[in-house]
């Protein structure tokens, strides 16, 4: 059985093929190559000796620097150990849940489905459809009757999105049968505003958003995020099945500081948009090689291989030996062995991918 691996498993490579960790550019971890923000580095100095102290059990001002942040009610947000735990949190709020989970699909939603005794449907992006949304089909097949739907908007591994304007009916059926609809946006800072479904929060009682400092602030290491909805009953369920200080006094502060932060998220923004555009006119040039990608909205784009050329194995392990990390996308179900899917990184470094595709393919 062949090696899987996580975007943040650098270590990993480092003992299996003998490469430093710290050499390797991780085109997987989906993480912005900005680096964190200047104003978090500035006054964090002056904030260490808050491990002192316990943080707020109701961390009240982390909640108002992220509603000012999402333009949420600091009440309708919860905090957590990373997105991680929420999303645990929101499926086990369930016993023994019967969930539907769009697919291709982030491994952990299926694996906290059978962790908390419940069982996994999987509603599939078609290939065929440039794993665009079904809207109707969605529809129909939540009516059907489930505990949850789980949906990444945009999706991991195919960076496609559904915007919130679609989402009114498959919302409106989730209200009336009481299914819990958790939308990962964990990517959704990269995005144009019009794929964040956060806002209809305030309408649909059965609506979770999950969010997460790690991608777009560069934080994975903070191991912060939060949950947004208006349903009372609902944040107190899911505030019962978390650690009551899953966030730690240092995180809180960093968080509190990296929020503030307007002329650091405005540069990432317009970093991403025109580096998304850049690299996606490189890879139009790639077309006579048989290499084609679906349209991203998100910081990563999902490339598919010509079939008769080498698999997507082949390409990431020729990748790491150039100290270059890509996602091989074949673990993914509902994708095989001639889907990668790499991130935006500085601009040399696309450049250097880029070039290692073309010669493979040429």
């Amino acid at each position: 059985m062949k090696e899987a691996f996580h975007g943040s498993d650098l270590e990993k490579i480092e003992e299996i093929y003998g490469i430093p960790a710290k050499e390797i550019i991780s085109f997987s971890a989906n993480v912005s190559p900005l680096g964190v923000s200047g104003k978090y580095l500035e006054g964090i100095g002056e904030r260490l000796h808050c491990v002192e102290r316990y943080p707020d059990r109701g961390y009240r001002a982390l909640r108002k620097a992220l509603g000012g942040y999402c333009r949420a009610e600091a009440g309708h947000i919860i905090v957590g150990g990373g997105s991680s735990e929420l999303i645990g949190a929101v499926i086990k709020h369930k016993k023994a849940p019967r969930a539907l989970i769009v697919a291709p699909a982030y491994a952990e939603y299926e694996r906290n489905v059978l962790i908390a005794g419940g069982s996994a449907d999987l509603f599939y992006l078609k290939e065929g459809n440039d794993f665009e949304f079904d809207m109707e089909a969605l529809c129909d097949r939540v009516a059907e009757g489930y505990d949850i739907l789980m949906i990444c908007n945009p999706v991991n591994p195919t960076s496609t999105a559904v915007s919130a304007d679609r989402m009114g009916r498959l919302l409106e059926i989730c209200d009336r049968l009481d299914t819990v609809c958790a939308v990962d946006e964990t990517y959704i800072d990269f995005a144009d505003d019009i794929y964040d479904v956060s806002p209809l929060t305030a309408q649909y009682r059965s609506l979770f958003v999950i969010r997460s400092m790690s991608k777009f602030f560069c934080a994975p290491g903070l191991r912060l995020g939060y949950g947004i909805t208006s349903n009372e009953k609902l944040l107190s369920e899911i505030e019962e099945n978390k650690d009551p200080w899953s966030v730690s006094s240092l995180s809180n502060e960093a968080a509190i500081l990296m929020l503030s932060d307007r002329e650091y998220i405005k540069k990432v923004k317009t970093y991403m948009s025109g580096e998304r555009e850049r690299v996606c006119k490189m890879l139009d040039d790639l077309s006579s090689s048989g290499i084609s990608y679906i349209k991203p909205r998100a910081n990563f784009v999902l490339v598919h291989l010509p079939e008769k050329g080498p698999s997507s194995r082949a390409l990431f392990e020729l990748a790491v030996r150039q100290r270059m990390m890509i996602r091989d996308c074949s673990d993914f179900k509902g994708l095989d062995d001639t889907y990668i899917r790499f991130c935006f990184m500085d601009r040399k470094d696309d450049d250097r991918l880029l070039s290692l595709i073309k010669e493979t393919y040429s």
